[in-house]
């Protein structure tokens, strides 16, 4: 059994995996020790994965919508069609711009574009048809076309394209002859090689396995022309229900083809499975009901059974294909790893996904194969593969039952092995689920090299028997590397109106552009347990006709949020175009400037404090003034608007600047400067600035914005400015743009991300705004920042695992704890890594709780823990208990780790993410364990 409860292994890209599909059990009496851990493209140097990125050429999938899923899925290329009918519309012009945003940027992911040239174009009498299956060219005027095409897009794309893919499925139309295409073939492949000598040439992407009555007079025609070096790589498809009854006919192809060229490679260039039932799913495979859970076994078995016979495979394919009228078929291809919606976005990953980045992540070019190795079972249906670690030497088999089409329930088969091998700390691994688990003792030994396995559970799918240390693992998301330390249950989340004051705030910006929607995700805001959300007053959306103010909207949200317990601090900006110099509306806006604007914005600051002011109490002037705005103009405005809320409110507290994540604080330094020379220093009583940055714990520019709030604050002030982080979040995805972008952030990560920024913020004692709750559908594209995944209607899709790693942290930091100023301590670790640890109490009971984590590198998708031993001066526990805030998971320190008398705890596990020792009886626990 494992040691955790599984639903607490969730932070990670598929975290909702559960509710999408029936996940495989879990092998009864076997210890979970680890997981696999997802690798990116760039983190791998190479493997023999493609993964299909077909159909951009028809506009059948949305490479923008799938493009952040394509680097940390760990595939090294990616197949695509050059499409030629998309790029010459017009005869004699090529628009190549749609291909230019693709293969540049899969580049950009560490992942090879190889590009298949296809299919004909209709403007051309002879020119062949651009669909599934259509006619090559075949006229004078098609073909001299053609090779103006080829020559084009060979040319823009040679030094990132090293593979050209000629045709896809020729044989799929009956009027295509072998000898033919034959001709086509050698046309084509001349006129790559005349452009780009050192390409890899690709031939056929064959639909019927081994279909001789098309590729014997093919390879005869080849062979007659003194041109089957022509052929590099060939590529076949060929779908099977049961994907192991294909090798038998790949078998009779490979013998074929090396009867002419015995030095030509074979790849599987496109081959997966549908992921629903039969009245859903178009393409082959439909005859047959699938599953989310089905189409994952598929997969891995006809990627592994590729692999155990050193052939490279493409899996087929990335996303959903939807297929239009006119085309070889209508309607939605479910081989997708990701689903879509209607309009060809991306709802979320599929089981399937999580299983190929499994084997992406485990079999790359250090993963040698053996051959002539093959290890002994005692099933005959079972199929046995063997690998080997480079480096260390450390032995890897694969084993499943092949005997029929992968169900969506089947009992494992008790299977014995034997392997002559290597292995220090053998282990069982979940390909599906990427659980990793020690295998019993009395379940194996050594004889001489030979190991002998007993009663290992075979699924209708992958598994392993591997050397530990041949693969990349990491611990469990939640779980203790220490494994003396009992696991007691979970973090029970408080709701805002359980909670008297903390220092909490979400974000809850964008609604004044309608890029979220209130009504969508206000009932996670409450349940979140934060005591505060920034929200924006949304001028231009409150005052469409000059004079006239429509609060409906803001009436909703304000009064809901308080009606949960939830004060809304409000940022007062952006323009209004109703008004001439009235300001922009967007980030990075314009200031009203004109004099009507000015006097515009005075009464609309002061209907709306008016308006709020018994409910809102904190306004911020202005959104990162820095970027755009002179200082001069800031400091007037500021004092302007100031002014207004205070003539209607004078009790109001109002926040200046939110300046730039850059935090820029002489520009801070330069308005103050002016406010204290015109006698307005009092007007504010904090200065709010965001910061978002890939390490949270780079304070630099935030010490320095420090230094100069304290130039003043003299000792003769009444009022002390104290700072506020106003924003600061992580995005769960790839961006082009906003914070933090071009990075191949998970949801993991930005978990991590974001307890690291907020508990550094508690630990100077500034208050602290997650940025955001809700991911922003913005026009440039979508804003990842999100607690909350947004489907493409802006409504919720799930809350994300940083959703509950804020929860948990809310949960535990309240106004019961007061930071201890100092704490003195000492730590003996294996490493030369540096922490950040906070020390926090009781007000009431004086018992502890200490955050503490590694701080040195971008937060990681690696959980991989060290284990410590501290020191501390002046601890006060009773019961301690270790804490994983990303899970929420508690656990029970024991009385062997930890010496009261001597203030010292041992082997206490740490990692790139927050955890605490504390007393138990500063956490709550769930009753629902």
């Amino acid at each position: 059994m494992s040691i955790v409860n599984p639903s607490l292994l969730a932070a990670s890209l598929l975290s909702l995996t559960a509710s999408f599909g029936q996940t495989p059990p879990e092998p009864t009496g076997f210890r979970e020790i680890g997981q696999l851990r997802p690798r990116s493209a760039k983190e791998i140097t190479s493997s023999t994965w493609s993964i299909g990125g077909e159909t951009l050429d028809r506009d059948y999938t949305d490479y923008q919508s799938y493009k952040s899923y394509l680097g940390p899925l760990g595939a090294k290329r990616i197949r695509l069609q050059g499409g030629w009918s998309k790029c010459e519309k017009v005869k004699g012009n090529y628009d190549f711009a749609w291909l230019d945003a693709v293969i540049p940027d899969a580049h950009s992911r560490g992942v090879s574009p190889w590009v298949e040239l296809s299919y004909g174009n209709p403007l051309y009498v002879g020119g062949g048809e651009a669909k599934l299956g259509g006619r090559i060219p075949t006229s004078e005027e098609g073909l001299t076309a053609w090779d103006n095409w080829v020559k084009a897009i060979v040319t823009r794309y040679k030094g990132q394209v090293p593979e050209w893919e000629i045709w896809n499925e020729p044989d799929l139309n009956k009027d295509n002859t072998g000898e033919e295409v034959a001709t086509f073939y050698i046309r084509t492949a001349k006129l790559v090689k005349s452009i780009q000598p050192g390409a890899k040439l690709i031939a056929l992407g064959m639909a019927g396995v081994p279909r001789e009555t098309f590729m014997k007079p093919f390879l005869d025609k080849l062979k007659k022309e003194n041109a089957l070096d022509l052929i590099d790589i060939l590529t076949y498809h060929g779908y099977a229900a049961n994907p192991d009854e294909s090798y038998p006919k790949i078998e009779e192809m490979r013998k074929l083809v090396w009867g002419y060229n015995p030095k030509v490679v074979f790849m599987q260039g496109e081959n997966g499975a549908p992921s629903t039932a039969s009245a859903v799913t178009i393409g082959a495979l439909r005859q047959w009901d699938w599953t989310e859970l089905s189409q994952a076994k598929w997969d891995l078995r006809r990627m592994l059974g590729d692999h155990g016979r050193g052939i490279a495979t493409n899996l087929f394919t990335i996303s959903d294909i939807h297929y239009a009228a006119g085309d070889h078929m209508t309607g939605v291809n479910t081989k997708g790893l990701l689903k879509t919606n209607p309009d060809k976005t991306i709802e979320r990953p599929k089981l399937a996904y999580k299983a190929a980045q499994h084997v992406f992540s485990t079999f790359d070019d250090q993963i040698e194969r053996l051959d002539k190795t093959r290890p002994t079972v005692n099933q005959t249906t079972v199929s046995a593969f063997q690998y080997r670690q480079r480096k260390t030497g450390g032995s890897l088999v694969t084993l499943w039952s092949g005997e029929a089409r992968p169900a969506e329930t089947y009992t494992p088969k008790p299977t014995d092995v034997t392997i002559e091998g290597k292995f220090t700390t053998p282990v069982f691994v979940d390909l599906i689920s990427g659980r990793v688990y020690e295998i019993p003792k009395n379940q194996w030994k050594k004889t001489g090299n030979s190991y002998t396995f007993t009663a290992i559970p075979v699924a209708d799918y992958p598994v392993l028997i591997a050397e530990k240390t041949a693969l990349p693992l990491t611990t469990p998301t939640g779980q203790s590397a220490n494994p003396n330390f009992k696991y007691l249950g979970k973090i029970a989340p408080k709701h805002s109106r359980e909670i008297r004051s903390s220092n909490w705030s979400v974000g809850a910006e964008y609604m004044d552009r309608d890029y979220t929607v209130y009504a969508n995700w206000k009932d996670y805001l409450g349940k979140l347990g934060v005591k505060k959300a920034r929200i924006q007053s949304g001028w231009a959306k409150c005052e469409k006709v000059k004079g006239q103010y429509d609060f409906a909207w803001l009436d909703e949200i304000v009064n809901d949020m308080v009606k949960q317990g939830v004060t809304p601090w409000i940022n007062l900006s952006y323009g209004n175009p109703v008004y001439s110099g009235g300001g922009g509306t967007t980030l990075n806006a314009a200031i009203p400037y004109s004099g009507e604007a000015l006097e515009g914005w005075k009464k609309y600051v002061a209907a709306l404090v008016n308006r709020y002011g018994d409910k809102v109490t904190e306004w911020e002037i202005w959104n990162e003034p820095n970027y755009k705005i002179a200082i001069p103009d800031y400091a007037n405005f500021f004092i302007t608007t100031a002014e207004t809320v205070r003539s209607v409110r004078p009790t109001a507290t109002i926040s200046a600047f939110a300046l730039g994540s850059g935090v820029d604080y002489k520009f801070a330094d330069n308005v103050l400067k002016i406010l204290q020379e015109k006698g307005k220093l009092d007007l504010v009583d904090e200065i709010t600035h965001h910061r978002h940055i890939a390490n949270p714990d780079n304070r630099e520019p935030e010490i320095e914005l420090e230094k100069v709030v304290a130039k003043y604050n003299l000792p003769s002030s009444s009022r002390k400015i104290r700072i506020r982080q106003g924003e600061a979040g992580c995005p769960s995805a790839w961006s082009d743009h906003f914070a933090m972008n071009k990075y191949p952030w998970t949801e993991l990560t930005q978990s991590k991300h974001i307890l690291r920024r907020l508990l550094t913020d508690l630990g100077h004692d500034k208050e602290s705004c997650c940025f955001t709750i809700m991911d922003a559908k913005t026009p440039e594209e979508w804003n990842h920042k999100g607690l909350l995944q947004a489907r493409e209607d802006m409504t919720v899709a799930y809350a994300k695992p940083a959703y509950y790693a804020f929860q948990n942290l809310i949960s535990v930091f309240d106004d019961r704890l007061d930071r201890l100023k100092t704490y003195p301590y000492s730590v003996k670790k294996e490493d030369n890594s540096t922490l950040s640890l906070y020390a926090f109490a009781d007000k009431t009971s004086q018992l502890q709780a200490v955050t503490v984590w590694i701080k040195d590198n971008v937060p990681s998708n690696n959980n991989e823990q060290t284990l410590c031993d501290f020191t501390f001066a002046n601890a006060r526990f009773k019961d301690p208990v270790w804490v994983d805030l990303v899970a929420g998971t508690v656990y029970e320190i024991p009385k062997e780790s930890w010496q009261k008398k001597e203030n010292l705890f041992r082997q206490i596990p740490l990692y790139d993410s927050p955890v605490l020792i504390a007393d138990k009886s500063l956490i709550r626990l769930s009753p629902n364990q």
